[in-house]
């Protein structure tokens, strides 16, 4: 019986005393206790080398579109026509098909993470 006292005593002294503001150094505080790394360099010799490769290419492609003949200018606007045109044609299950394609790929990732997050670990 008198832990129960001694509780309610203190559920009591709780309740009646107000509240005091957290110290605004608190966070400066707690941040000079975190032991400081260094930061990781932000662009590595691969993003060098990456980034080279692709404007490499855009300068290859550039290039190569200055100097096509116009012959075959001509050649990839026709191409460019049939491809729209046969779109059209098949637009009527293409569409659908490539939609339901997308949202069940879009499900696929994420009703892993969501049934991760639904499922109790306390059991």
């Amino acid at each position: 019986m008198d832990k129960r006292l001694k509780q309610d005593a203190f559920e009591e002294a709780l309740k009646s005393q107000p509240l005091v503001l957290m110290p605004r150094s608190i966070t400066m505080d707690v941040m000079a206790r975190i032991p400081a790394k260094q930061r990781p360099s932000i662009l590595t010799w691969s993003d060098f080398g990456l980034s080279s490769v692709m404007a490499a290419c855009i300068a290859a492609l550039w290039f190569a579109a200055q100097h096509l003949p116009a012959i075959l200018w001509v050649k990839l606007r026709i191409q460019s026509i049939l491809l729209y045109q046969d779109f059209l044609v098949n637009s009527r299950w293409l569409v659908p098909s490539l939609l339901f394609g997308l949202a069940a790929f879009l499900a696929a990732l994420t009703i892993p993470s969501l049934y991760k997050m639904t499922m109790s670990y306390r059991r």
